[in-house]
């Protein structure tokens, strides 16, 4: 009886877990809590980025913790292929503050060198040497871009979230449509990794770094204003960190 009950407990934890973890499709979060080592964890499935070169460790996140990147090309997160990141749809989110500084990455897919060999950008954010952000992506190699607004490399917090939903492609800033495009198709694909904060080419973002995650689903506008304003907490299995919610909550609190 008391086998049958433990099992049927763990099978319900199980079942808890799953429908978390799905919460409006969010595959992977980096909230870059670790305070320590070379390893940014991701509480949701286990796809750990191996932190690179002089990325520090910092308390001054916009939740809890944070990475502050040197601007540095050998200074980064790079994240191992998987096809969850070939999704179509997607939403990529990411808080940054950034510092003003010519030409940054926030997040780069198409291969470990610079120039590229192949047009197959299926995740690019980058921040212009006039500091306002751009999008690219492919679609049969031929290039999409959307060329933002808003200057976010000027020291302060600011939302970055990258809406796909098959047809367009959608930037929002600090929650508002700042631009939009349509696609021109189905976006390219690879088994490139994920680099947070450069690129190849030593392109490198110069500033924090907090609050990571990629969505198997476009979210709408109010989805992305409430994963903004509440954090990836929310939508993660932090179980799956060895944490309890409670103890999540209490770490990351928002400045």
């Amino acid at each position: 009886m008391k086998t049958a009950i433990l099992c049927l407990s763990i099978l319900m934890f199980g079942v808890v877990f799953s429908v978390r973890a799905a919460k409006l499709g969010l595959a992977s979060a980096w909230l870059f809590e670790e305070n320590g080592g070379k390893v940014a964890k991701d509480i949701v499935s286990g796809h750990d980025g191996d932190i690179k070169g002089s990325v520090e460790w910092t308390d001054n996140g916009k939740f809890g913790g944070a990475l502050d990147f040197p601007g540095k090309g050998d200074s980064y997160i790079r994240i191992d292929h998987d096809a969850v990141f070939n999704s179509d749809p997607y939403t990529f989110v990411a808080w940054v503050k950034l510092n003003a500084a010519s030409w940054q990455y926030v997040v780069w897919r198409n291969g470990d060198v610079w120039p590229e060999l192949n047009n197959v950008r299926h995740l690019d954010i980058w921040i212009h040497q006039d500091d306002f952000p751009v999008f690219m992506w492919h679609v049969n190699g031929q290039v999409g871009r959307i060329d933002g607004k808003t200057i976010v490399a000027d020291g302060e917090w600011h939302h970055i979230a990258k809406v796909y939903d098959g047809k367009k492609v959608q930037m929002f800033i600090d929650g508002k449509l700042d631009g939009d495009a349509a696609s021109g198709g189905k976006l390219d694909t690879s088994d490139s990794p994920i680099w947070i904060g450069a690129r190849p080419g030593d392109v490198a973002a110069t500033g924090l770094f907090d609050e990571v995650g990629f969505f198997t689903k476009a979210l709408t506008e109010a989805q992305v204003n409430d994963v903004m304003d509440n954090g990836l907490e929310d939508y993660a299995a932090v179980e799956a960190a060895g944490k309890a919610t409670t103890t999540w909550g209490l770490l990351k609190t928002k400045k």
